[in-house]
């Protein structure tokens, strides 16, 4: 246990407290029976002074106990997150897309929220909670053992009428768990979609959606509140009927002689200090049912295994030169029909290859095969001769530079945004891979430079900026093969020309792999791979393609000889 002396600090300041607040009884017993009859006030005294002494103590002990308790809680959260993300990532392309994001900050917030609920109030609270409650029963027993016999029917109503209110307040409670994190997804995706819906004018549509999940979490919230309250108006009735009956047997064995004034002070105390243990005991465990199920979410998550798992003794590359091969290559994702099928292709150091096709046929995913974001089912992916598979995840990733589809810049500065390729660099590289992106004139066109803050998800810049930035990120990682997933999709054809400028820079003696989709990307590449159906059906330059008049040739006819898809 990686708290084990923390907690053991714990558990014995928590003893020691006990042990204050169950002697202070007894010294009210002492004091009643034997002090106060004989009037001995020096002793009283002396009395008070102990229990001074006793209560001073105990306040320390409390604030070095609280102390211990906050340092676990805080340790056990710090560490269990830092354990999050080290999974999230191992987990890869495969869970993101299977997931979604809502449903992961749920287990980041509310699951780990619950863990530090657990070493908060039920571990070891519950541990000191039992030992109390053992020890207030013997000191009973030791008073009076047919008066402590009249506590039983208050148990015995305890757990007849209490176990079916628990029952239903935890059942509500794990319902209550699901209805919240559909609503935390409802409100990321309303976050993530605001310009859509205020393009397409769904205001009035998502906020129906938004109030109906909210809704049915409040409804829910209610129900478990009033059970919570009819557990609680149960047990207080119990309580208070129990005292009932102790006080007045108490009363008659005082006539009887059978018991002094101050042993049945002392009872009393004992007898409300054993109902409160109770109830904090039912209470916790009931509530651990709801807390348990959250954690288990999160052994779930933790369960979750890679797809991707990683070599136990990888081969190192010493150099790395960037030819790739796909040789009988076949894939497809979780419960789903076969998207790549026997697909074999040889890319030379250097060369520079363009995916084209229409959509759905796999050019993406062959993308992030290279990439090792997922292994084939059948075949292999080498580079420089060697399987993905016998080489570190580690030195895939740094030898290759990845454009996405959509470009993500961190909410920070221009300045790290290109930084994050290589986060050794200096500020002079910076600027040079700016050039070299062609990105340091409209840069230096902002007051700040490259200090300039680029908004969220880089919402500041234009999307042919934001493109410029990621090439110059490549260029400060100075990669051996570039992989661009429809990189200029989506620009102006100004924005594209300033785009190709870099690229082509960027392609200089780096093997190239991209999915082209306008003719003016494709002409000087040095193959042209058109897939279709998983496979490979031409591949060559694009004249010689287009001479064939093949499937590239009717890719270019069916758009006007504009644009590939």
């Amino acid at each position: 246990m990686p708290y084990a002396g923390l907690v053991v600090g714990f558990i014995s300041f928590s003893l020691f407290i006990v042990a204050v607040e169950l002697s202070i009884p007894k010294f009210i017993q002492y004091f009643i029976d034997v002090l106060l009859p004989a009037k001995n006030i020096q002793a009283f005294l002396w009395l008070l002074v102990i229990l001074a002494g006793l209560v001073v103590m105990m306040f320390i002990a409390t604030i070095f106990r609280n102390r211990l308790q906050r340092i676990v809680q805080e340790k056990a959260a710090r560490d269990l997150q830092f354990s999050l993300f080290d999974h999230l990532r191992k987990l890869g392309f495969s869970y993101y897309e299977r997931n979604p994001v809502g449903e992961t900050l749920t287990l980041f917030n509310s699951e780990v929220t619950a863990v530090q609920q657990v070493y908060h109030r039920y571990f070891p609270g519950l541990v000191i909670t039992g030992v109390t409650f053992v020890i207030s029963a013997i000191l009973m027993l030791s008073i009076h053992i047919s008066l402590s016999l009249v506590v039983i029917p208050c148990f015995i109503s305890y757990y007849l009428i209490g176990p079916y209110f628990e029952k239903r307040a935890a059942m509500l409670g794990q319902e209550l768990q699901v209805k919240r994190t559909r609503f935390n997804k409802k409100i990321y995706d309303t976050v993530s979609a605001l310009l859509e819906l205020r393009v397409y004018r769904g205001k009035n549509w998502d906020l129906h959606q938004s109030l109906g999940r909210q809704k049915e979490m409040h409804e829910t919230v209610n129900k478990f509140y009033f059970m919570s309250y009819a557990r609680g108006l149960v047990r207080r009735v119990s309580v208070q009927l129990g005292a009932v009956a102790v006080f007045a047997y108490g009363a008659y064995l005082l006539t009887q002689d059978a018991i002094s004034t101050g042993s049945l002070v002392a009872f009393m105390f004992f007898y409300f200090r054993l109902m409160q243990d109770m109830t904090h005991i039912v209470t916790m465990t009931s509530e651990q049912k709801v807390l348990m199920n959250q954690v288990e979410r999160l052994f779930d998550f933790i369960g979750e295994k890679p797809e991707v798992e990683e070599c136990n003794t990888p081969i190192k590359l010493h150099s790395v030169q960037g030819n790739v091969s796909f040789k009988q290559v076949s894939f497809h994702y979780q419960a789903q029909p076969e998207l790549i099928k026997n697909f074999s292709l040889d890319i030379q150091s250097g060369e520079r290859i363009a995916l084209v096709g229409t959509s759905g046929n796999g050019k993406s995913t062959l993308l992030k095969l290279v990439g090792r974001f997922y292994d084939p089912q059948e075949g292999e992916i080498t580079l420089d001769g060697i399987s993905l598979r016998e080489l570190s995840l580690k030195q895939i990733h740094e030898s290759m530079g990845f454009v996405f589809q959509e470009t993500y810049l961190f909410g920070t500065s221009i300045q790290e945004n290109i930084r994050f390729g290589n986060p050794s660099a200096t500020n002079e590289e910076v600027i040079a891979a700016a050039r070299a992106a062609y990105a340091h004139d409209f840069i230096q066109q902002f007051p700040q430079g490259y200090e300039t803050f680029v908004g969220e998800r880089g919402v500041k810049l234009s999307g042919g900026q934001q493109q410029r930035i990621s090439i110059a990120r490549m260029f400060i990682k100075n990669p051996r093969i570039v992989l661009l997933d429809e990189a200029t999709s989506a620009l102006d054809n100004v924005s594209e020309w300033e785009i190709q400028r870099a690229l082509h820079k960027l392609f200089e003696g780096r093997t190239t792999i991209t999915i082209a989709h306008r003719l003016s990307t494709v002409k000087d590449f040095d193959r042209i791979v058109v897939v279709d159906n998983g496979g490979i059906a031409e591949v060559g330059t694009y004249d010689e393609l287009i001479e064939q008049r093949g499937a590239l040739y009717r890719l270019v006819e069916g758009e006007g000889g504009k644009s590939l898809e």
